[in-house]
């Protein structure tokens, strides 16, 4: 699954000579906490956040009015506090990628660029997160089997023809290298008869089966 299969467009924007305040309402009216900061030719000049907002605006204890610091706030622009280093990807990255950029920048959402820097969309940890929901088949009632195994070529090719020949079809598949020469192999099966039979054949074959739960599908 690829960036532009998730990602939100088009998307609400800001432009840099625009108000803090006028960030602040548009991203209180439509629920976000970031905005793209952009030129007439939708390239991305910065960003602008919730946080970024928030440490420009008069403190809790100021003494000011609320119209006091509403017309201060009316008076920065967004180049004032954006940031201009903006962490961006395109549309044909992978979710992983994208999932590691959250990750390693702390950020809540990306906005999606192509090669002269226009921006296509964004993508944000919501988007990820209901990625990996459907990638999972979460969505689905079914058997799940986690299963310790020897970290090896064949491991999984094995496991799955166990579950094709007892008509088992597996709605997901996940290994986690251990570091330690094992794996840990986690499958999420359609339930059907031979749903439980299937356990001890793959105990059978030689493999521990740590963990068997039954699933409701997630709504």
């Amino acid at each position: 699954m690829l960036v532009k299969d998730i990602m939100t467009e088009p998307v609400v924007t800001i432009r840099e000579d625009q108000s803090i305040l006028e960030a602040r309402e548009i991203m209180r009216g439509k629920r976000l906490i970031s905005l793209p900061v952009v030129d007439d030719m939708q390239r991305v000049r910065g960003i602008i956040t919730s946080d970024d907002i928030g440490k420009a605006s008069p403190s809790d204890s100021s003494t000011l009015s609320r119209y006091e610091a509403n017309y201060l706030l009316g008076r920065l622009k967004v180049k004032d506090v954006m940031k201009r280093s903006v962490i961006s990807v395109e549309a044909d990255d992978t979710i992983e990628y994208v999932a590691y950029k959250l990750y390693k920048y702390k950020v809540n959402a990306l906005p999606v660029v192509n090669q002269e820097n226009k921006l296509c969309g964004i993508v944000s940890r919501s988007d990820i997160f209901r990625s990996i929901v459907e990638i999972m088949g979460m969505n689905r009632n079914c058997l799940r089997i986690t299963i310790e195994a020897p970290d090896k070529v064949g491991v999984v090719a094995e496991i799955s023809n166990i579950m094709k020949e007892d008509g088992i079809n597996i709605i997901s598949l996940v290994t986690k290298q251990n570091g330690d020469g094992t794996a840990e192999v986690t499958i999420r099966a359609a339930l059907n008869n031979n749903g439980m039979d299937i356990i001890e054949q793959i105990r059978e074959a030689g493999y521990e089966v740590s963990d068997v739960m039954t699933l409701d599908g997630i709504e």
